[in-house]
């Protein structure tokens, strides 16, 4: 017999559960038996399942229970057990069960389908238990969707299972709807059956895109959206459907399916006008903003995402549910980064960061997504250090919680290879980098496909390593052709599809170009670096203006190559000279990037031989390099954490009061 390890046996309620499970096996009286757990409490339940998924053998056995739509609809409804679930369903695929898939597929095909009069196609199923029919009862009952298991279900469960977690704002429309008028679902407009089977899809789309897994979840909601567009549009369908919409967004924007996304953004703009916007709850409104936001800033469109997390943090109230409020937190904060608002980004990711600690744990995986927000921030304001460890914390919540082979995981390791690789770049040692960015390859390459923009932007940072890894083998005297070549492929691969999605008016694209540009001079093909760095300026120039930090970074770049190798040494001093400004207004005089000017401005000057200003360029990288040692030092950051909680209200004001440089986007 298989042991279960590491189960707790403190209580009586564990050590029964316990028993239990030690004595399953494939026979048919203990299928029986396991035929009748569905009729336990969902709290109980759970962490029977749990306590199955220590054990291979029951692999099989686990998910039959759990690719039961009617189970896996009770667990749904019991917020306590969410967390659970997430583990349960991250043991399963890594054992090969693909159960995220099987709920889809079963859920689409239950409701999706359409009879001859419109309505779905349904076989109705028993209810499974007393329970169950209370649990039901209540639903159908009540003014809005429940958020919580029947008060039947609760009762029954013990002390432990009546530990809850704060509930998922985002998975029930029951908190939002206070300020609008009931919301009867079992309406004359929506049948008993539609009521649970919407939201039901609801729940399990959210569930599954938190999840990371994206394209299920789509699809669930786009079944769920196709039967409420299907219905007489009342204003109540119309909020339903607008908050569906908005979860679809949200998951299409995660997954990189703009033309999708754009569809769903045009629905939701046409709902908005058709709503009186007093008649929508102002949680929804700031939830279906912030999901503009972040479709924008997925899509580099950086003044966009800005004006649309503006709009969503004036819907912020002291009463909005804490998930949601720091949602519009955490996307207004990275909309502030990459306008360099550094001052109001530390503010809301601050916030952000420590409300999700209070209100879910340290172990949660909503404070993960705040810890990747601020290892972001951090990495922007060139605190390198901190932005790695908060990265590697961040990861480790996220595999805890979804397992290893997960879309999220992926893209956290991603993150935490471009730190090491920004931290690492003076030392050469890239060997944590390259470690990571392989496993996120190597989990993408499961997920998504080859041609898929997560993919690409993991494959560019390889490239990034690749070739760092051989200009060190070179200064060594190895002469490694193949890894650069390897880079230039990859490098191309994601500027081809940058081109094809965003076009050549796009952050990434230029980005790409300046990749590229760097590679070139790398390998002696300074005519086409000389290009590409052109492009990479002109594109961001146009975009962000002639100060931002992208805009310098290329210049810089630019003129690195005339220095060294096109020895245009004047053209170098005026784009040395203009990268220095931009850097100074930015991020001040200890800067990590201002190390590389100085240099190459000095080089120019003694080339030309002009030693005056040779020697008052060297005076100031002796300088610099005095003060970015005294802030290594003292871990000194231009932008000190805020520990200091703060009321929604006070966010905003603070927020607003300082809005001096974007008028425009905060009138």
């Amino acid at each position: 017999m298989e042991q279960l390890v590491g189960t707790k046996r403190e209580t009586l309620y564990d050590r029964c559960l316990y028993c239990f499970v030690s004595q399953l096996t494939y026979n048919s009286q203990t299928l029986d038996a396991v035929q009748q757990l569905r009729y336990l409490p969902p709290g109980v339940l759970i962490d029977i399942y749990v306590l199955m998924s220590q054990r291979e053998d029951l692999k099989e056995m686990l998910f039959e229970q759990m690719a039961d739509l009617e189970i896996f609809e009770r667990l749904l409804r019991f917020d306590p057990a969410r967390q659970k679930l997430f583990l349960c369903l991250a043991t399963l695929i890594s054992r090969g069960k693909q159960l995220a898939s099987q709920l889809q597929q079963t859920y689409t095909q239950r409701y999706g389908a359409q009879r001859n009069d419109g309505t779905p196609q349904h076989t109705p199923t028993k209810t499974a238990s007393k329970l169950a029919k209370l649990a039901k009862a209540k639903l159908l009952a009540s003014p809005i969707f429940t958020s919580s298991s029947s008060t039947t279900a609760a009762a029954a469960a013990t002390p432990a299972q009546m530990q809850t977690t704060p509930t998922c704002a985002n998975d029930s429309l029951e908190s939002m709807m206070k300020s609008a008028d009931s919301l009867a679902l079992n309406s004359d407009n929506v049948s008993n059956f539609g009521v649970d089977a919407i939201d039901f899809g609801l729940r399990l789309g959210s569930f599954l895109s938190e999840a990371g897994w994206l394209s299920e979840s789509i699809a669930i909601l786009k079944c769920v959206a196709t039967r409420l567009k299907s219905m007489e549009p009342s204003k109540k369908i119309r909020i339903i459907y607008l908050d569906c919409l908005q979860r679809l967004l949200h998951s299409e924007a995660c997954l990189s399916n703009f033309k999708s996304a754009e569809r769903t953004f045009d629905l939701l703009m046409e709902l908005l006008k058709e709503l009186d916007v007093n008649d929508i709850p102002k949680p929804l409104l700031a939830n279906t903003h912030t999901q503009f936001s972040e479709m924008y800033f997925a899509r580099n469109e950086y003044d966009d995402s800005h004006m649309w997390s503006v709009v969503a943090m004036r819907n912020l109230e002291e009463t909005t549910p804490e998930r949601i409020a720091i949602d519009v937190l955490r996307q207004a904060g990275k909309a502030c980064v990459v306008k360099r608002d550094f001052q109001r980004a530390n503010i809301l990711i601050c916030q952000a960061k420590s409300r999700a600690k209070r209100a879910f744990g340290p172990n949660h995986q909503k404070y993960a997504d705040t810890l990747l927000d601020y290892g972001f921030f951090l990495l922007n304001v060139d605190s390198s250090y901190q932005s790695v460890n908060v990265y590697k914390e961040a990861l480790d919540i996220k595999r805890c919680v979804f397992g290893n082979r997960n879309f999220h995981v992926a893209i956290a390791h991603e993150d935490l290879s471009y730190a090491y690789y920004v931290h690492e770049y003076n030392t050469g040692n890239f060997t944590c980098a390259r470690d990571h960015i392989e496993k996120s390859v190597g989990i993408l390459k499961h997920l998504v496909p080859q041609d898929h923009l997560k993919l690409a932007s993991a494959k560019r940072v390889k490239a990034l390593l690749l070739e760092e890894i051989a200009l060190d083998k070179m200064v060594e005297g190895v002469d490694d052709e193949g890894l650069l070549k390897q880079s230039e492929e990859l490098h191309k691969f994601a500027l081809q599809l940058s081109l094809e999605v965003f076009g050549e008016e796009n952050v990434q694209t230029a980005k790409l170009y300046g990749n590229l540009g760097r590679l070139y001079q790398t390998m002696n093909r300074f005519e086409e670096a000389e290009r590409m760095h052109q492009k990479a300026i002109k594109i961001k120039t146009d975009l962000l203006g002639p100060y931002d930090y992208e805009v310098g970074l290329s210049i810089g770049h630019l003129a690195s190559v005339y220095n060294y190798q096109m020895k245009k040494y004047r053209e170098a001093e005026q784009l040395y000279l203009r990268s220095i400004e931009i850097s100074l207004r930015l991020f001040g005089r200890s800067y990590s990037g201002l190390q590389y000017d100085y240099l190459g401005l000095c080089h120019v000057y003694e080339t030309l031989r002009e030693y005056e200003k040779y020697l008052q360029y060297a005076n100031i990288l002796e300088n610099w390099r005095i003060l970015r040692g005294q802030n290594l030092t003292m871990d000194k950051n231009i932008y000190p954490a805020i520990n200091e909680d703060c009321s929604l209200e006070d966010i905003k004001q603070q927020f607003f009061n300082m809005c001096t440089h974007n008028i425009t986007a905060c009138n």
